[in-house]
């Protein structure tokens, strides 16, 4: 009886085990079954998507490195709905121990990983993401699609990282991911309720007016047809007449820079991002 016990212990103990390592999993990739929708798969990138997790999109939160407790990750899986309800965008938040990615030109194995995981899983084309990477030490967000192309996250590097670095530094991660989602909240809804359109036909509406009221305060008594009705006869003297010839050359190059903050994605994906991180 001691023995059957022993059995059905272990037999728990490893399903739970094997439930808590495969619970975001869906699926294996394998070259002759990839599991990608969004993006072609070739040589150049097989590599990146073999090292890709196969996900269930419905949980948001993957804390494969287990930084947060179980309620915690209730409450991120939660806010993420009402963030996706009031905006509309898609949003995937990532936490590992172990990094198999390698660098892509510019961007770290953290870059990839992160933006790997959003494009060859099936989330929305317009969405956001955050990776917190304990393998590398380093915390990196990115946008996709609408919030890309206006740079929402890819704008805001800077100011994110002065906010989120002192949370992750004393280990407060949960404080950190739902810093994050509040504020990408806050800045898409605003960006898209005041768009730079609104601003410019404010500015030029203004500008109309302001020039409307200084014209009539400036308008002319009657029209002048000859410059002698402004000056003072006789009160013009020339002393001295000479005309000067002054042939200028100037010569620009363009030279291109590469741009700051990390921002743009890497390429194996086929997919744009604009973000950075920390």
């Amino acid at each position: 009886m001691k023995k059957f016990f022993s059995i059905i212990l272990l037999l728990i103990v490893g399903f739970n085990a094997f439930a808590q390592n495969d619970i975001y999993s869906i699926g294996e990739r394998t070259e002759s079954e990839p599991h990608v929708k969004k993006f072609q798969v070739t040589e150049a990138n097989i590599e990146y998507v073999l090292t890709t997790p196969y996900v269930d999109t419905s949980y948001k939160i993957y804390d494969y490195a287990e930084l947060l407790t179980e309620t915690q990750r209730d409450k991120i899986k939660q806010r993420c709905r009402e963030f996706m309800k009031n905006t509309g965008l898609d949003i995937a938040i990532v936490t590992i121990n172990e990094n198999p990615k390698p660098s892509f030109n510019d961007y770290a194995p953290s870059d990839v990983y992160i933006q790997d995981f959003y494009d060859y899983n099936d989330f929305k084309e317009d969405g956001v993401m955050l990776i917190i990477d304990q393998a590398y030490g380093r915390n990196r967000y990115y946008d996709a699609g609408k919030p890309y192309e206006m740079s929402l996250i890819g704008n805001r590097v800077d100011s994110y990282a002065e906010s989120m670095k002192p949370l992750y530094q004393s280990e407060d991660y949960y404080g950190e991911i739902m810093w994050f989602i509040d504020n990408v909240e806050e800045d898409y809804l605003y960006e898209i309720s005041f768009p730079i359109w609104k601003c410019s036909i404010f500015a030029l509406v203004f500008a109309l007016i302001f020039f409307s009221i200084h014209r009539r305060k400036y308008k002319l008594k009657f029209k002048a047809t000859n410059a002698n009705n402004y000056k003072k006869q006789g009160s013009f003297k020339l002393t001295q007449n000479r005309t000067n010839f002054v042939r200028t050359f100037t010569t620009r190059t363009y030279s291109p820079k590469s741009s700051g903050s990390g921002s743009s994605g890497h390429g194996s994906s086929g997919g744009g991002h604009s973000g950075g991180g920390f």
